[in-house]
């Protein structure tokens, strides 16, 4: 069965994380992905999270082995005066054009948006920028934790002890790189009815403000602040925390009365859920030193894992709090083929996974067969396919231009 991005071609000058990963799922979605990187070391990512000394001579570090698979690898230096004929060629026989340079500067290159879409109106040309393509901050340079701050993220993860503490992890990256291929995919689907192209513009602050809303809505429409929450859930004032127990820490999420009862027969004190100290969500929050304490005493009579299956199995959200080296062996994700075998590419030894989608289709559905490519793997067979001829490709490949 087709993949539903079966078809599509997208030409990928991007790097290092949000619009790689961008790119990334529309090739495990079926799209044939062409991958410009400069010649002499290519995507800034492969140099990033580097494991070994292996990985790193190979340019295949974690961070972009992780978003690269399916890809096809094209080097060329974009300054170099010979570029301009491969790039109208690529453009000319493609579907999609992602970037995410600084605002502006494809433009100076000479492959900005107006020129492209006229060489191909039918042509989506996705920009991926920290604070978009207009307004005061554009110009500005903006990395993950950057916008973390910027977007009220930080002011409210943290306690009040530690003060904003950032997510640990590309969060916002992440999450700029699925708005951008649903942007795409939009775009996309746009396109089969009305026969033209269109401009994407994708901020990373505004999709961490947009992920934001429930949180941003207190303050824009009620005049209110968002709470620092640490570890808890934002206006719960229940069991719905990080708690220690035997061998380790458990996340609870117990929200609702129904669930605030069973939580507190599970753990054998039933009657806080009698309690007038605790029986409502303010009364909790009134008393929550005291709750605390009665809650942490419960906790450590038997582990993680178990408080887990035993508060699941009575209709409590509840999870160990598992090290990301534990999910390669979790039943529910191998299962659901989260992490799908490939051949190793150069420098990693031993088994190679790339980690799927967070969806499944009934068909079609989403799946990748290459590993992540090395600078320039796939220069000849790119080039060939775009009309250059051997001599050409050796001209190329003498000036530097590839």
């Amino acid at each position: 069965m087709a993949k539903p991005f079966a078809g599509i071609r997208v030409v990928d000058f991007t790097q290092v994380l949000a619009g790689p990963y961008s790119t990334y799922q529309m090739a495990l979605l079926g799209a044939e992905v062409i991958k410009v990187e400069h010649p002499s070391g290519g995507d800034q990512g492969r140099r990033l999270l580097a494991p070994t000394p292996e990985s790193t001579a190979a340019g295949m570090s974690a961070l972009a082995s992780a978003v690269n698979s399916g890809k096809r690898s094209l080097s060329l230096d974009l300054k170099h005066e010979a570029s301009r004929a491969i790039v109208d060629r690529l453009v000319e026989r493609a579907d999609v054009l992602v970037e995410n340079f600084k605002a502006g500067a494809m433009d100076k290159l000479g492959f900005g948006q107006e020129r492209l879409r006229a060489l191909n109106p039918q042509l989506v040309y996705c920009s991926i920028s920290g604070f978009g393509q207009s307004g005061p901050r554009s110009q500005a340079a903006a990395y993950d934790p950057v916008i973390q701050a910027a977007s009220g993220i930080m002011s409210v993860t943290g306690s009040p002890e530690t003060g904003p503490t950032k997510v640990g992890f590309w969060m916002c990256d992440m999450t700029t790189g699925m708005n951008a291929a649903f942007a795409v995919a939009s775009a996309l689907f746009r396109r089969t009815q009305t026969g033209q192209g269109d401009y994407v513009d994708v901020s990373m602050l505004d999709t961490a403000v947009s992920l934001m809303s429930p949180l941003a809505a207190l303050p824009i429409n009620y005049d209110v602040d968002p709470p620092i929450t640490g570890n808890g859930v934002p206006g719960s004032g229940g069991p719905s925390t990080v708690f220690s127990t035997a061998d380790g820490t458990v996340t609870v999420s117990a929200v609702t009365p129904a669930q605030f009862a069973a939580w507190a027969r599970e753990v054998g004190r039933g009657d806080l859920a009698e309690d007038e100290r605790f029986t409502t969500i303010e009364a909790r929050i009134e008393h929550a030193d005291e709750f605390r304490r009665l809650m942490t005493e419960a906790f450590v009579n038997d582990t993680a894992e178990n408080w887990g299956r035993r508060l699941n199995a009575v209709g409590i959200p509840a999870s160990k709090n598992k090290q990301v080296r534990e999910l390669r062996d979790d039943a529910q994700l191998t299962h659901r083929e989260m992490f799908l075998p490939l051949p190793p590419p150069p420098g990693i030894a031993g088994d190679f996974h790339a980690v799927n989608l967070g969806f499944k289709l009934g068909h079609g559905g989403p799946g990748v067969a290459a590993p992540p490519p090395t600078v320039g793997q796939h220069n000849d067979d790119i080039l060939g396919e775009l009309g250059f001829s051997n001599d050409a490709i050796a001209g190329f490949q003498k000036s530097g231009a590839i």
